[in-house]
């Protein structure tokens, strides 16, 4: 049986329109592949225009020339920021050209990095002081502001007896006490030694003490010298008598005849840079077994007389900054190379 007319229509009309809606689908299917295409290719050509202006970048500004820390940014975007904001597409048409010198406006300024200078000090720290560590030196400035006249034994166990700590003398023109003289002296060597890293251990350090021969003798002993250097003056009832000798302990057995060979070689050794420094008569070595600072010493030890204060022109030279700087010069030099430090 035959639809009728009126649904053959209905269906055809159905038929048409769906037709039509596919038609449409594919043309918009068609439409948006090309869409999609295209956008894939401006893609594409913006990456390798992007690519390339940062490799152009890189090539033009140099190498390693940022600054540490702060952010990198592109040829384009350093461009960019000297443009207008962009309101339409066609605002494009109006950017003038970009040249190489445009560009290079826009860059912040090359600096090339240079290393920082070299900072040079213009003295050595002293060589010695590594080889100095360790290494004592008891300075004993001779005799104090009053003389102590009892009497202590002059060796250990010895009936001999002599005072204590005697006066000293004094300048014949300046009127300078020996005592004043040579701890003037004393504090400079110490000072001296100390700058070579040597550890310097004073008797005393002032003029209002009491110290007895014998007990700067054991201040040496019991603070383990290498040396003990007592410093004197000399003085002479000829006061045409001038220069310097030095002291040393005879070989006495019991009492100096482990530190006699020791003391004699540091003997030769101040004797010889104390005339090298100054200039002075070498009235050369004595050998003493009189003296109770070095009868009652265990560790090696030397006495210098520096000068005649009896005599007026050495008097004059005593009392002089830069004639004792040359006699401190001397016993350093003499000290550390006894010491092995020098």
């Amino acid at each position: 049986m035959g639809r009728p007319p009126s649904r053959d229509k209905e269906t055809q009309e159905l038929i048409r329109r769906f037709q039509s809606r596919r038609a449409r689908r594919r043309r918009l299917n068609v439409a948006f592949a090309c869409l999609g295409g295209a956008a894939v290719v401006v893609v594409v050509v913006a990456a390798v225009l992007l690519l390339s202006g940062d490799a152009g970048n890189r090539a033009f500004s140099g190498s390693s020339t940022d600054t540490p820390g702060e952010p990198t940014t592109t040829l384009e975007e350093r461009v960019m920021t000297t443009l207008p904001p962009s309101t339409s597409d066609s605002s494009l048409n109006a950017v003038p050209s970009i040249t190489a010198s445009s560009v290079t406006s826009t860059l912040p300024p090359t600096t090339t990095s240079q290393p920082p200078p070299t900072t040079t000090t213009s003295q050595s720290p002293p060589t010695t002081a590594p080889r100095a560590a360790g290494k004592i030196v008891v300075l004993d400035p001779g005799h104090q502001a009053k003389g102590d006249f009892n009497t202590e034994p002059v060796g250990p166990g010895s009936t001999e007896k002599k005072p204590k700590v005697s006066s000293g003398t004094a300048g014949v023109v300046t009127g300078t006490p020996e005592s004043v003289l040579v701890l003037a002296v004393a504090l400079k060597l110490r000072d001296s030694l100390a700058s070579h890293g040597i550890q310097v251990v004073m008797t005393r350090t002032t003029q209002d003490v009491n110290i007895s021969n014998i007990e700067r003798a054991q201040l040496a002993n019991e603070a383990g010298a290498d040396l003990f250097v007592r410093i004197h003056a000399d003085g002479s009832d000829n006061s045409a008598i001038n220069g310097i000798h030095t002291l040393y302990p005879a070989s006495i057995k019991g009492w100096t005849d482990d530190i006699a060979a020791a003391s004699k070689q540091a003997a030769e050794l101040i004797q010889k840079e104390l005339i090298a420094a100054t200039g002075a008569r070498d009235r050369g070595l004595d050998a003493r077994s009189d003296m109770t600072g070095f009868n009652w010493s265990d560790v090696p030890t030397v006495l210098p007389e520096i000068g005649f204060m009896t005599n007026p022109d050495e008097d004059r030279l005593l009392a002089n900054g830069a004639y004792q700087n040359k006699i401190v010069q001397g016993l350093t030099r003499a000290i550390l190379s006894f010491l092995g430090v020098g």
